[in-house]
């Protein structure tokens, strides 16, 4: 996405099928925010009463383990969902925090003016709830697909789906416009940052990886698209 131009949340999955006219409802509706790097959007264990859209920038999504360990559940870009569980069910909280990994512009929508939009208009019910439903479906197949993986195969995954969503073509091949530690790495998949650093010095002996200005470069052996 160029620098300047941003997303229409029109665009995205979860108002997918909504004509521009009915989408601007939601739109009026919507309170915006802008975060930049390093600020919570909300934090774990706060009231789960609101739904984002990411319309530009990202975010970390970080759980605290009973045993004080921190993990990152999900690394979340333009046109995606959080907090969607808002819809679904009343007084919950919410089980990670939201940390902008750089400047962000944010939707959301609380619970109450989402309903209140639906009972104008409840043809849009079923149609959101498909597309949310649709969201869901494709982030729990993306955890059970990491359940089964090597930690190199978790890290080649973790980088080819972050290159598809935040890659800039380089002469090496594309590069990541994220910067990541390799603690935030090892958080985002469930491993040690020793095995982690081990497993990036591999990929990059094996020509697999690169770094360049401090950001991951999956080399074209790899396959993005």
């Amino acid at each position: 996405m160029e620098k300047g131009k941003y997303l229409c949340l029109h665009d995205t999955p979860v108002f997918s099928g909504i004509d521009m006219a009915s989408f601007r409802l939601f739109c009026h509706a919507m309170r915006k925010y802008l975060k930049k790097k390093g600020e919570y959007l909300f934090r774990q264990g706060d009231p789960a009463d609101t739904i984002y859209f990411l319309k530009d920038g990202s975010f970390k999504l970080v759980s605290v383990t009973q045993q004080g360990e921190e993990m990152i559940t999900q690394i979340v870009g333009p046109g995606e969902v959080i907090g969607e569980a808002a819809l679904f069910k009343e007084d919950i909280v919410l089980a990670n925090s939201a940390i902008a990994l750089e400047e962000a512009k944010i939707c959301c929508l609380d619970r109450q003016a989402f309903e209140n939009v639906i009972e104008s208009h409840p043809e849009f019910a079923i149609q959101i709830i498909r597309n949310l439903g649709k969201c869901l479906h494709d982030t729990w197949e993306r955890f059970a697909e990491f359940s089964t993986q090597t930690t190199q195969e978790k890290i080649v995954s973790l980088f080819i789906r972050l290159a598809r969503e935040y890659g800039q073509s380089c002469n090496e091949g594309t590069l990541i416009k994220l910067y990541l530690t390799q603690q935030e790495i090892a958080a985002s998949i469930g491993a040690s940052r020793v095995m982690v650093s081990r497993v990036l010095q591999q990929l990059i002996e094996s020509d697999y990886i690169c770094k360049n200005q401090g950001y991951y470069v999956l080399k074209r052996k790899c396959v993005v698209d």
